[in-house]
C-alpha cells in the first residue's frame, strides 16, 4: 500500500513539474505596452524643454513637428500606441522627425500664453511650426491637439501629417 501512495505521489508531482515546465517554455511572451528606449528613440528625433524650444528654433531653421506633452499617461499613450506604430507600420519610417517638448517643468504657464505661443490650450499635442530666422520668430502652420473626451486615433494622426505634407509612406488604411 505504501508503494502504491509513494508511486503515486511522485507521478503527481513529475506531471505537475513537466506541466509547469511546459507552460513557461511556451507562455506568450508579449510586450506591446512596454516602452523601451527604442520605442522612444524611434519617433522622437530630439527632446527639449518649453524654455529651451525658442534657442532650438534659432539653431536648427526650418519646419519642425513638435509634440508638446507632459509626464502624463495621455501623453505615453500618445507616444506607445499611435505614433509608434505609424513609426513601425513600413519599412521606412513614414513619420517625420519630431521634436518633443517637455512641459512637465512649466506647471505656471497660462493657457492664453500657451495658445499664444504654440497656438494650443493643451497638450499633449502636434504642433507644425516653420522659423524664419530673419525676424528670430516662428509661425504655427499646424495643431491637432489630444482630448480625453474626444482622443485622436492613428489614422486621425496619419492623416494630420498627410494633410501637412508630412507623411513620407503609402497612404491608406493600413
Amino acid at each position: 500500500m505504501r508503494k502504491r501512495i509513494v508511486l503515486i505521489a511522485f507521478t503527481s508531482i513529475a506531471v505537475l513539474s513537466l506541466f509547469v515546465v511546459l507552460y513557461d517554455q511556451f507562455k506568450p511572451k508579449t510586450n506591446a505596452l512596454a516602452r523601451t528606449a527604442t520605442t522612444t528613440d524611434n519617433v522622437i528625433a530630439t527632446s527639449q524643454s518649453f524654455s529651451d524650444v525658442s534657442n532650438y528654433f534659432k539653431t536648427n531653421p526650418g519646419t519642425h513637428v513638435l509634440f508638446v506633452r507632459d509626464s502624463s499617461s495621455d501623453s505615453d499613450y500618445v507616444v506607445d500606441n499611435l505614433l509608434s506604430p505609424l513609426a513601425h507600420e513600413h519599412d521606412v519610417r513614414p513619420t517625420p522627425n519630431i521634436v518633443s517638448v517637455d512641459m512637465s517643468e512649466t506647471k505656471d504657464l497660462s493657457v492664453t500664453r500657451l495658445k499664444s505661443t504654440l497656438g494650443i490650450e493643451k497638450y499633449p499635442a502636434f504642433v507644425l511650426v516653420t522659423t524664419n530666422n530673419e525676424k528670430n520668430s516662428f509661425s504655427v502652420d499646424s495643431v491637432i491637439e489630444y482630448d480625453k473626451k474626444k482622443p485622436f486615433s492613428v489614422t486621425d494622426l496619419r492623416k494630420w501629417f498627410f494633410d501637412n505634407k508630412l507623411w513620407t509612406g503609402p497612404y491608406g488604411d493600413n
